[in-house]
């Protein structure tokens, strides 16, 4: 027989933590999925598809230009750690981001907060990039 104690660990060694917590809605793993994607495209110096997750409204016309490129081949990005993290109502969320990046010219590393704004698009049901492509010089 078991104890109620025992019960208890036992349930939590085999629901996964969104039961848990009252359950996961789509918005939260909208939100997870554009965190990553644009996560691992800064991570791999892909700007023009780190681009695609700023906000339509808020995009310069033309699409990522030769000189947007130009520009971010001058940097490469050694390092991405979400270092704290804001969810004010379920429709905003914001982070600060250790972005680590070295001058391809000179070879020397530097570290850079980047402070990120997002927000959730119901019509669209994701998540834009309010704050824009980071600036790394």
């Amino acid at each position: 027989m078991l104890t109620k104690a025992v019960f208890a660990v036992l349930l939590l060694a085999v629901l996964p933590p969104p039961v848990l917590a009252g359950g996961s809605n789509k918005n939260d793993k909208a939100l997870e999925a554009a965190l990553k994607i644009y996560g691992n495209a800064v991570r791999w110096n892909d700007f023009e598809k780190a681009r695609e997750s700023v906000d339509p409204l808020l995009r310069p016309p033309g699409g990522f230009s030769d000189a947007d490129e130009a520009y971010y081949k001058k940097f490469q990005v050694s390092g991405y750690l979400v270092k704290s993290a804001d969810r004010p109502d379920p429709q905003a969320y914001s982070q600060r981001v250790e972005l680590r990046i070295i001058d391809v010219a000179s070879q020397t590393e530097r570290i850079q907060a980047d402070r990120q704004t997002w927000r959730y698009d119901a019509v669209a049901k994701r998540w834009w990039l309010t704050s824009g492509l980071p600036r790394l010089d």
